[in-house]
């Protein structure tokens, strides 16, 4: 059984017994998945700023004063350097309306957007709807 002193430095691949000591690092054991020539993870995932959120509106019915409803899809655009998760969450807040409506989709590592084509929104006449990203659940 080897033993193990702790010191001011920390030796990322673990404890060898003496018998086990070799001139080629490669030989050394890797503990939870850690070697000495790991970096810090490369690939983060991507955050709220990575994303733009286009709101296309596609059809308006106006009541006079009771405002208009709009009907409105989304043209989401990834913006990130970073390569994608096999799957992301986005959710998004789109602003205009009467109330806030919270919305999501969700993008593949190839770039594939899925969302719902069209919601509705009620709002004043001549309505600015603007999305903005909240929320990224990479893996989801």
């Amino acid at each position: 059984m080897a033993l193990c002193a702790v010191g001011t430095a920390l030796l990322l691949t673990g404890c060898v017994s003496p018998d086990r000591v070799s001139a080629k690092p490669s030989d050394a054991p890797v503990w939870a998945g850690l070697s000495s020539t790991s970096t810090p993870s490369a690939v983060l995932p991507p955050t709220t700023a990575d994303f733009d959120v286009d709101v296309i509106i596609t059809e308006q019915k106006c009541f006079g004063s009771a405002g208009c409803s709009y009907q409105y899809t989304i043209n989401p655009r990834y913006t990130g350097a970073k390569p994608l998760p096999d799957k992301t969450t986005v959710v998004f807040t789109v602003t205009g309306g009467e109330q806030d409506q919270i919305g999501n989709f969700t993008i593949a590592a190839d770039g594939t957007a899925t969302f719902d084509r069209e919601t509705s929104i009620d709002g004043p006449e001549g309505a600015d709807l603007q999305a903005t990203v909240t929320q990224v659940l990479a893996g989801r």
